[in-house]
Formats: C-alpha cells, sequence, structure tokens
C-alpha cells in the first residue's frame, strides 16, 4: 500500500488531534500544515515534523501532497473542498460540508465523475450503533416524525466560534450532525421551514443567545422537527431525540436507544467499531470502492437542510428543495 502524504488544513482542537491521528497510521504521513494561528500551527508542524504554511491554496498546490484534511471555521470548507478536488486531491473534512449551496452545486457535479475521495467526518458510517438503528428503522413502516430538542446554558464549553454567523452560520447549520444522522434514515428534505432568534447580535456576526425551531418535510413522507437553545438560563444541558414510526416508536436517552411496540420496550445494545474514520478514509482511497459516494451525498443533503433553514429564517417563508 502506498504511503499517503496528507496536508492539514487548521491547527487548533480538531485540525491537532486529525493530523495526529492520521500520522499515527500505518502507511500515512502529515507533511504539511496550513495555519492562520502562528502558535498553534508552529507546536504542531515542529511535533510532526511538517512544513507550515499560512495559506492553504499553497498546500493543496504542493506535488507532495497527496490528501487534504479540513479542520478550519466552517466560512471556507467549500471553497477548500473544490480547490482540492480540482487539483486531484483527496479530501477528508469536518461537517457541514459547505457553508454556501451554490458549493454544493458544484461539488455535487464533481462527484458525478470518477476521481478523488471525499468523505466528511460523520460517525455513522463506521458507527456500530447506528447501523443497528438503520436495521431496526428498516422493520417499523413509515416515518411518521422526528422530535429532537437541545437546551445549552450560558456559552459553557461550546467553541465561540459558534456564537457567530459569519464563520460557522446558524446553529441550524452547526448542529447538522444531528440532521445527518435522520437523513441516512429517512432520506432527503423535500422542504424545510425555520425560524430564528439571536440575542445581541452584532455586525461582526457575534451574538450571546440564540433560538432555532426548523421543521422537515421528508420527500417519502414523515416530518423532522429540531429545535436548538443556546447561551439561555438553564442549570444543565438537556437533549432529547424521538423517532416515532408505523410500527413503534424509538427514544435515546443519555446515549442509548429504547424501542417502544406492541406494548413492550427493548432496549437496543450499543455496538462497538474498531474502525475510525481516519482509516475509513484510507480504505476508501486504496481499495478504489466508490461506497463513500453515498454517505458524501447524505452529508450534502444534511447540510442543505441547514443552508435552506437560514434562508428560511431571513425570508420568513419555507423554502422548496429541488429533487
Amino acid at each position: 500500500m502506498a504511503r499517503l502524504r496528507m496536508g492539514v488544513v487548521g491547527s487548533g482542537g480538531m485540525g491537532g488531534q486529525r493530523a495526529e491521528s492520521f500520522n499515527s497510521l500505518p502507511n500515512c504521513e502529515v507533511v504539511g500544515i496550513a495555519a492562520r494561528n502562528p502558535a498553534t500551527g508552529s507546536e504542531l508542524a515542529e511535533k510532526l515534523g511538517a512544513a507550515l504554511s499560512t495559506d492553504w491554496k499553497e498546500l493543496i498546490d504542493r506535488e507532495d501532497v497527496d490528501a487534504i484534511t479540513i479542520c478550519t471555521h466552517n466560512e471556507i470548507h467549500g471553497a477548500i473542498i473544490l480547490k482540492a478536488l480540482e487539483a486531484g486531491k483527496h479530501v477528508f473534512t469536518e461537517y457541514p460540508i459547505v457553508r454556501h449551496i451554490e458549493e454544493a452545486d458544484r461539488i455535487t457535479a464533481l462527484l458525478e465523475k470518477t476521481g478523488p475521495v471525499l468523505r466528511v467526518a460523520h460517525s455513522e458510517s463506521v458507527s456500530g450503533t447506528h447501523h443497528q438503528l438503520k436495521a431496526a428503522v428498516a422493520d417499523l413502516g413509515e416515518l411518521l416524525a422526528v422530535f429532537f430538542q437541545r437546551l445549552t446554558p450560558g456559552r459553557g464549553a461550546r467553541p465561540e466560534v459558534l456564537f457567530n454567523l459569519n464563520l460557522t452560520g446558524p446553529p441550524a447549520l452547526f448542529f447538522v450532525y444531528h440532521v445527518y444522522a435522520m437523513v441516512d434514515l429517512f432520506g432527503p428534505a423535500a422542504w424545510v421551514d425555520c425560524g430564528a432568534k439571536y440575542q445581541q447580535l452584532e455586525a461582526n456576526g457575534s451574538y450571546n443567545r440564540f433560538i432555532n425551531a426548523v421543521t422537515v418535510g421528508f420527500e417519502r413522507g414523515g416530518l423532522g422537527q429540531w429545535n436548538w437553545a443556546g447561551g439561555i438560563n438553564i442549570q444543565e444541558a438537556q437533549e432529547s431525540l424521538t423517532i416515532v414510526l408505523e410500527g413503534g416508536t424509538l427514544v435515546r436517552q443519555q446515549g442509548n436507544w429504547t424501542l417502544s411496540k406492541s406494548g413492550e420496550i427493548e432496549n437496543l445494545k450499543s455496538n462497538k467499531t474498531e474502525t475510525t474514520l481516519e482509516e475509513q478514509f484510507l480504505e476508501d482511497i486504496h481499495s478504489g470502492s466508490e461506497g463513500w459516494k453515498n454517505d458524501t451525498t447524505v452529508a450534502i443533503q444534511a447540510a442543505r437542510i441547514g443552508m435552506s433553514a437560514e434562508q428560511s429564517s431571513k425570508l420568513n417563508q419555507r423554502i422548496h428543495l429541488s429533487p
């Protein structure tokens, strides 16, 4: 198996974690870091023995870089992905895959051609629990509704960039990892309706509190509703997720799933997997399989919900998505 030479964009928390994880794998070496932060960038580059640049475009243009890992703020994910794919580089990116709908359209067009691998860091592809949930859903008939609610006190430990629309986008896009799982189970959305409120919203995009309420009509039928409130007066974070199907109801509490049907309650066992996303990415590249394309398509469909929610809240109207 040929050695994969990796360039990493970003040197913060996830940038450092991904870089070290990839560098620890056999037949993979991080050879370059592109970072805006001179302190974390220099430290990470020195630790891995990699070259440091302040310009991600220069990193992509290097002939000794085979693949790019994207761990920078959401606003430029799409631009980096497009330049890397067009340069023939494989791409591993944190979610969301894009911040702008036109970027999603261009990436979708590129995926129709054979070429580099593009994998988004949604863990469902390597999650035994998610695959078990998918199998359970398949036996429970049509979807009626999905209900998700998350309440977060204060600013807490959430990354500060979360509270900046210009860099991250609305929470409906930032929390795309919750939406991704449901899109993978029930398919893309036909329409999106969103209401959003931000307190102390500044011209630079920063704010102190938010409330997002997103309702989705799935193409195959059924509704999805996601409510997120952050920076609010509550003692501790709360989260709930319920999936209502014709043949039963699934509830997630404290990371565990229960299934209620025919008057009985069943605990779904949590299955572990030894495969990491980084290992899966290398397997995607070396196997030549195009199975990753389905996961990436789901990532785009999930991101479209977040981007359409932003548009809906601005226009105060329902947004219909093109099939």
